[in-house]
């Protein structure tokens, strides 16, 4: 009698924290599952794979004071190189940061599905979706610079959209400002970083227009969120969302410019926008723009064969389950940013759009990589779909419950291919459903 009181005690207390403070639980029962994809065997396999035989180099090159040419930002190295500072120049020491952004990068997606759907369930289906994809994970076990961009990517919407909140903890301009930095910081990685400032100048444009004519007000998505934003001064999202952002740039390169003074600023640039406007070199597994969403061609990034007939790769191939039922998910926000003037579908379908049609007019060889600033906006638009579907019950519901069950069976199937594990070559074969995965 005395260990069923004690037991139905102890539920009581877990379900009040669960009440009192549902995010934080939330948010921690996606981090454990995201460190463990992410961290685990992560020095597997102990040798450069893909492009590690650059940005790692040149990340070394800053902690050895060696002069050197590369056509990105400085950001994205010198956060390899704080790892490789503290974990030596080995695998650990050139993924460890990767890893810890694409975690973060979890719990932003969520923070961020939340803020623009308002449903605990669509946030936390979004999170699984992203901790289930296996473009995120590879870039976030492999000593490569694209998940720095989305991460900072992914905090200026967040910072944004909370200047725009009924009661922000913290006055509004300090979370502009921190957007503006987040911006710089996403542009001084690479500059496709660039498209967040796109975003969110067009999401104030639209505010604004919503303020100055009441008449559109009608015709244009708007919420509670959008009416606050309006409310900022022009010359304050000036300073902390144009200025802010080219001064976090610029001072990216301090450290780079006093290791290599032949050039300056201005003609450094010159030279990398002159390196990627005449890059006409193909490679066998570029793919053009319109594929990705498709999933027509992925990356392999590390390929061996042992004596004994098994093989061990890591493969740059999103979850198939996932970005195929994405595609519903995008044409279904369309249709709730149009029809319903749903925001936070608006946004979503929006910052997707300014994320990856871009690269329609780019004409040197573009990989599959350069969908992932737009990767999770597709992930949380089919997860808004998804709780949809389950709102309605019946028919719809099963097939919200037989999606989520793909997506999770394709991780589970698809996993061995993303971190490095050894299989059987016909075990290899079996996953390729596709020709041209091969």
């Amino acid at each position: 009698m005395k260990f069923s009181l004690f037991r139905q005690a102890g539920w009581q207390r877990i379900t009040a924290a669960l009440q009192q403070r549902p995010d934080y639980w939330l948010q921690l029962s996606l981090l454990l599952p995201a460190a463990f994809t992410r961290l685990w065997r992560l020095d597997t396999p102990a040798t450069m794979v893909f492009d590690e035989v650059y940005f790692p180099v040149f990340a070394n090159n800053y902690l050895e004071r060696t002069a050197f040419f590369d056509a990105h930002p400085p950001l994205g190295k010198y956060l390899i190189a704080l790892g490789i500072r503290f974990f030596g120049n080995v695998p650990l020491g050139w993924r460890i940061m990767e890893a810890l952004f694409g975690i973060a990068v979890i719990l932003l997606i969520y923070r961020l599905t939340l803020q623009l759907f308002a449903d605990r369930r669509a946030a936390m289906l979004a999170g699984l979706f992203a901790i289930a994809d296996g473009v995120l994970l590879v870039e976030s076990r492999t000593g490569l610079i694209n998940i720095f961009a989305v991460f900072f990517c992914l905090l200026a919407y967040r910072l944004f959209l909370q200047a725009g909140s009924e009661q922000p903890r913290q006055p509004r301009w300090l979370y502009l400002l921190g957007s503006g930095m987040a911006m710089g910081a996403a542009t001084a990685v690479k500059w496709i970083g660039a498209a967040s400032f796109a975003v969110i100048f067009l999401i104030f444009l639209l505010a604004k227009a919503r303020q100055q004519w009441p008449c559109l007000a009608a015709r244009l998505p708007g919420s509670g969120l959008l009416s606050r934003l309006a409310g900022i001064h022009p010359d304050v999202f000036l300073l902390t969302c144009v200025v802010m952002p080219a001064l976090v740039y610029s001072a990216s390169f301090l450290i780079h410019l006093q290791q290599n003074d032949q050039h300056h600023f201005f003609e450094l640039h010159r030279q990398m926008f002159g390196y990627h406007a005449h890059l006409q070199a193909g490679h066998g597994y570029a793919s053009p723009w319109w594929s990705w969403p498709l999933l027509q061609r992925p990356v392999n990034y590390f390929w061996q064969v042992a004596a004994t007939g098994q093989t061990t790769t890591i493969l740059l191939l999103g979850n198939p389950a996932l970005w195929w039922l994405a595609l519903a998910g995008v044409g279904a926000g369309l249709w709730q940013a149009v029809v319903h003037r749903h925001f936070g579908a608006a946004f979503a379908v929006l910052a997707l759009a300014l994320h990856y049609l871009p690269f329609a007019l780019i004409s040197r060889a573009s990989f599959l990589y350069h969908f992932m600033g737009a990767l999770p906006f597709s992930i949380m638009l089919l997860a808004a779909l998804l709780v949809r579907l389950w709102q309605r019950g019946g028919l719809p519901r099963e097939l919200a419950a037989m999606a989520v069950l793909a997506v999770v069976l394709c991780a589970l199937y698809f996993f061995p291919l993303w971190t490095a594990q050894p299989l059987p070559l016909g075990a290899f074969y079996q996953r390729m459903w596709l020709r041209s995965w091969i």
